[in-house]
């Protein structure tokens, strides 16, 4: 009889085990098994993790009528309570180039309730619009997240153009438990399939194994940390790239040899200086003696005289419909149009160099936001972007970047500077170092009148102006706005970094930064209450804490990631401080020096006229920090911090 119920009980389990498989697999989830409900931080080797994805399972299939799709299956387990962070989900996605469907998600909680996120409360997002293109995403909150929960979502990603390259993730912020991809090709393509990852030490741990699809497979990948200022994503994690290629070279050496000469000859003829252009750049230079000046001249002429339209979107061979500009055949033709996208307006600027005698080529180049080149990597869809080289009589190289808008002349968009560029050439093809701008160059300068007041009120009047790639940055976020619209960002930003103060609303001024190559300046005032601090008989300032915010620039004692600025920066404080009405300077600090080479630092203090004047100076000349090189690096800027913390000290008369 014991053995009947206990076979009874055993058959009952089984079909209780059968029905849930059955009802997961008809609701196309999983089954969530008990051992994943009770996996720990400690399973997996990391007892601080926050969380964990139990798996990351993607069909990609290249061969449906609708285009490509990638179907994307993510589980996640929530260790502890930071680990609610990643309930909020978001899912981007370029509009040009599909669209996000069939999203699905829930929550099971560790006593296995489960808790469906309801379609109504996911949204489409508008991220991002600009010359690039559309950028949204679909995102969503779970609910219920508690530690101990499991969180899933599903979607369905479509290309309808298809690809030729498609990036795969294979590394995340998280420990992955488990990862697969199957990818299906379609039957009869003419190109070969190939597969490369990067940033991988062990290149056979991703290799595909084809059964009728090529499935990539891999467990216990540990995570990449994501940390502030560190460089894009894609140099530091773990990635691939699934691509079709029709070419048959694969060494390196010889295929960018090819290329580049190949290219050139492309580049000569189309660059070619016609009667027209040979006409306008006579007349732009006949005043200008020397070759840098008639360089300057033409620079100039094609960044203000020509409209920069923004990059089209590469995935298609003509521009949107409801956009008026057509593509230009030819330099003659954006001349004539007096408008082009960047490659265009780089390419003018190479047909008016060679007009006016110099030896002026073509530089592609990867630009370092997203992602560095690499050279073992023979395939030119690597290279997004490109600039002019001009080749010297000493056989140096001087860039140029005509094709980013506002760009001053001798520099290049930061995302251009510090890479690997391949300059086209017959036989004196090269890969060369592109150019950094000086931190002096990208600089920003503030001028405060400060007039402190005896009950500790400070009444401020700061005029700020920046200039190089500094002003490149702020020109490029100020445009399109009306004046009055570039007056209230200056005003919203100036009511983020002073939120206790009052703010003259009329007192703001954004001075005109539509030329190429100029300088952006701004200019507010407002009153700050309990600016200084007040005993019975002293006032105390920090004029250096009325501008920027009294905490520390690096926080971490320790990097996984090289420290990362875009550019090399420089700023400038000049603060002019009246003396209170009643008091006398107690006294002045001490000069303050601080140089580790790389870096440095000054600040200074004097009286001039019944006044204090303090000074201010940084200056951060390197882009790169290694991790061995960031204790040097925190030391430095803790310092710094600790000098900006220093005291002025009034005493009642």
């Amino acid at each position: 009889m014991f053995r009947c119920v206990v076979l009874f009980c055993s058959l009952l389990a089984v079909a209780h085990l059968t029905a849930e498989v059955c009802a997961a697999t008809a609701s196309g989830w999983k089954l969530v098994t008990p051992q994943d409900l009770k996996l720990t931080a400690k399973d997996i080797g990391d007892a601080e993790a926050d969380a964990a994805i139990l798996f990351r399972d993607g069909a990609l299939n290249d061969d449906e009528n609708d285009g490509t799709s990638l179907k994307l299956y993510i589980r996640i387990k929530i260790f502890n309570d930071r680990g609610r962070r990643f309930a909020d989900v978001q899912l981007p996605y370029k509009v040009e180039l599909g669209k996000i469907t069939d999203v699905h998600a829930r929550t099971v909680k560790a006593d296995g309730t489960v808790i469906e996120v309801d379609e109504k409360d996911i949204f489409d997002k508008l991220i991002l619009k600009n010359s690039h293109g559309t950028h949204r995403a679909k995102v969503f909150s779970m609910p219920g997240v508690d530690a101990g929960a499991i969180i899933e979502y599903r979607y369905r990603q479509t290309y309808p153009q298809g690809f030729r390259y498609f990036q795969l993730e294979l590394q995340d912020e998280l420990f992955i438990k488990e990862l697969r991809y199957r990818v299906k090709i379609p039957p009869l393509v003419k190109a070969d399939v190939r597969w490369v990852t990067f940033n991988v030490d062990d290149e056979k741990l991703f290799d595909p194994v084809w059964n009728g699809a090529f499935n990539i497979t891999a467990d216990n990948i540990k995570p990449f940390k994501r940390e502030p200022l560190m460089p894009p994503e894609l140099t530091v994690k773990m990635w691939g790239w699934l691509y079709y290629s029709t070419g048959f070279e694969t060494k390196p050496d010889k295929y960018w040899r090819d290329y580049a000469e190949r290219k050139h000859e492309a580049a000569l003829a189309e660059t070619k200086p016609t009667r027209t252009i040979r006409r306008i750049v006579e007349s732009l230079t006949i005043g200008e003696r020397t070759a840098p000046e008639k360089l300057k001249r033409i620079y100039h002429y094609v960044q203000t005289e020509i409209q920069n339209i923004g990059a089209r979107d590469k995935e298609k061979a003509t521009v949107k419909a409801d956009d008026d500009f057509q593509p230009n055949d030819s330099p003659e033709q954006t001349l004539r149009r007096r408008y082009g996208d960047p490659r265009e307006l780089n390419r003018l600027f190479i047909a008016m160099l060679r007009a006016a005698g110099f030896d002026a080529r073509v530089a592609e180049l990867v630009t370092r936001d997203e992602n560095f080149f690499h050279k073992s990597f023979a395939d030119n869809f690597q290279f997004d972007d490109e600039v002019t080289a001009v080749l010297q009589a000493d056989g140096s190289l001087q860039f140029f970047d005509p094709g980013t808008r506002y760009c001053p002349f001798g520099s290049l968009a930061w995302q251009k500077e510090a890479v690997t560029a391949l300059v086209y050439g017959k036989k004196d093809w090269r890969f060369a170092e592109t150019s950094v701008t000086p931190a002096e160059r990208n600089r920003e300068e503030r001028r405060l009148l400060i007039t402190p007041y005896p009950d500790g009120r400070l009444d401020v009047q700061i005029d700020s102006k920046a200039t190089g790639l500094r002003a490149l940055e702020m020109q490029s976020e100020l445009m399109g706005l009306s004046r009055e619209e570039q007056s209230k960002q200056v005003l919203a930003t100036a009511h983020e970094k002073f939120p206790a103060a009052t703010i003259n609303e009329s007192s703001v001024k954004v001075a005109d930064s539509r030329q190429a190559a100029g300088a952006v300046a701004a200019s507010y005032s407002f009153t700050l209450p309990q600016g200084a601090m007040r005993t019975e008989k002293r006032l105390f300032l920090r004029p250096a804490l009325i501008n920027r915010r009294d905490e520390a620039f690096l926080t971490a004692e320790h990097r996984v990631n090289s420290l990362y600025f875009h550019f090399a920066w420089s700023e400038s404080d000049i603060v002019i401080i009246d003396i209170p009405a009643g008091y006398e300077i107690e006294q002045l600090p001490e000069t303050i020096n601080i140089d580790i080479g790389a870096a440095r630092y000054q600040a200074a203090f004097h009286c001039e006229g019944g006044r204090i004047i303090y000074e201010r100076n940084l200056i951060v000349n390197a882009i790169t920090f290694t991790t061995k090189q960031y204790a040097t690096a925190k030391a430095f800027f803790d310092r710094v911090h600790e000098a900006d913390r220093t005291l002025i000290a009034f005493r009642q008369k």
